[in-house]
């Protein structure tokens, strides 16, 4: 899940006569995520200070933060993650471990302690949605692009948040952020198809559909207000990025004391396909 990389909370701030660069120090990035039925992953960066110099972009991996005790509590166990180069995600370097599992309607609290920073965040993991049906459909425009949509049920007497993630390759691990995936059931009806769109990424020519030959994963994650907020604020702020008529900045909000991001809990059901 290429979010906070993509970000790296590059705090930009541009007026209308000329950029105004701050000497502020880094902060500390946390994005994490613990999936019911998964283990926990934490991605770790420290924010990029503003200069009026350029800046070569493979600078950006000395930001990565690789050295930090990162530990998971369910107020009954603590277990200390353990870091690791991972080249399914990007960048290639997690903090995960094998010795604890996530479980529905459990709380988790995560602990990241490095240098001068110390940061908390507390997250529940809300029970499992499960996508009923997976559709795939041809454009018509396009001689090789392909749409998905997802059928689920939502609970009408609960107040429910969803976020759809997809992923594309067969050996990449990482999940992005679907275009217009942030999903309030004060919108939704009791059973519901909805178009799951790629995910943007920085640099890359952004399209929505998938293609022919496509190894395709798409993930319906049932999620908290919190991270409903973040990630609808993210998935904002990365579309609106390239377009001169609207401004990209929106704050977002997240869930770490002393550091930004969000360390999250999901009720995560996934389907895969092969696109035609």
């Amino acid at each position: 899940m290429r979010y906070i990389y993509s970000l790296i909370f590059i705090l930009l701030v541009v007026s209308c006569d000329k950029p105004q660069f701050s000497s502020q120090s880094s902060q500390l990035i946390v994005e994490g995520w613990i999936e019911d039925g998964g283990y926990p992953v934490v991605m770790l960066t420290k924010s990029v200070n503003l200069s009026s110099e350029y800046q070569e972009s493979g600078s950006l991996s000395d930001n990565l933060i690789r050295w930090a005790k990162v530990s998971v509590t369910d107020g009954k166990d603590t277990v200390v993650l353990t870091g690791k180069y991972d080249k399914g995600y990007y960048p290639p370097y997690i903090y995960t471990t094998s010795h604890l599992k996530g479980e529905a309607g459990k709380t988790y609290s995560l602990i990241v302690e490095y240098e001068q920073f110390h940061a908390v965040a507390n997250t529940i993991i809300p029970a499992t949605v499960p996508i009923d049906t997976l559709y795939v459909e041809k454009v018509e425009s396009s001689d090789s692009a392909y749409s998905i949509s997802i059928a689920f049920r939502d609970a009408p007497a609960e107040k429910n948040y969803y976020q759809l993630f997809s992923r594309v390759g067969g050996n990449n691990r990482q999940f992005l952020a679907s275009y217009l995936g942030s999903l309030d059931d004060e919108r939704l009806h009791a059973t519901n198809e909805v178009p799951v769109y790629q995910g943007h990424q920085l640099g890359v020519e952004y399209t929505p559909f998938f293609h022919t030959g496509d190894t395709v994963a798409i993930k319906l994650a049932h999620i908290d207000k919190c991270t409903f907020d973040f990630w609808d604020a993210y998935i904002k702020n990365i579309s609106l990025e390239n377009n001169m008529f609207f401004s990209a900045k929106k704050e977002i909000s997240g869930n770490v004391t002393g550091g930004y991001g969000c360390w999250y809990g999901m009720g995560a059901s996934t389907r895969y396909v092969i696109i035609p």
